[in-house]
């Protein structure tokens, strides 16, 4: 289970969006407001306006919207998107100090998030990046395979815990977040259970 130190609502720096965290999973809520054209609408393909509604292209609900003026409305877009949750190809560590996120993506390979506690409350979210340079790699590992991608050559390494420890030492990190606690005042709202 992800341990008490992180469970708790915050907030994205980023982008507002809010962030609960509990015992099995982290969650990601955010809303999008957007204006636009009804031109663009109807020259994108996949999206219309229908039964009151805006239809956008990969969603598979009506977006509700307003008309700002006779050619361009706004539209609210919500998002429930589960950031973590305790499956089979997900998996959470906590080592010195940190909450390591662990995702098997869909080419088999191992994505790390580093979720930090600072002393002010505050969270930061790094994901675990290691230069694709045969260098830094050598630095960390000689056992690695590459894979070409367009033009660009990828490490793909597996590391022991040594290695993994040479790479928290390294702080091949890169930032993509930091959470910020909610407090709430009201007494009567409850933290979702996830």
């Amino acid at each position: 289970h992800i341990p008490v130190l992180f469970h708790g609502v915050f907030m994205c720096e980023s982008d507002s969006s809010r962030i609960y965290i509990g015992k099995y999973s982290a969650v990601k809520e955010s809303y999008y407001e957007f204006v636009t054209s009804l031109d663009k609408v109807r020259e994108s393909e996949d999206c219309s306006i229908a039964a009151g509604g805006l239809y956008l292209p990969g969603r598979k609900e009506c977006v509700p919207f307003e008309y700002v003026n006779e050619d361009s409305i706004s539209a609210k877009v919500y998002e429930l998107d589960t950031i973590f949750a305790f499956k089979d190809k997900q998996v959470a560590k906590y080592y010195k100090g940190h909450l390591f996120l662990n995702e098997q993506n869909d080419n088999k390979n191992w994505v790390t998030w580093l979720l930090s506690p600072q002393e002010d409350g505050r969270l930061v979210l790094d994901l675990i990046v290691v230069p694709d340079k045969k260098k830094e790699v050598e630095e960390i590992t000689f056992d690695y395979e590459t894979v070409k991608e367009k033009e660009k050559v990828k490490f793909i390494i597996n590391p022991t815990l040594v290695e993994f420890e040479r790479i928290l030492d390294r702080e091949y990190f890169l930032e993509c977040d930091i959470l910020t606690p909610v407090n709430f005042e009201d007494s009567h709202f409850q933290v979702p259970v996830f």
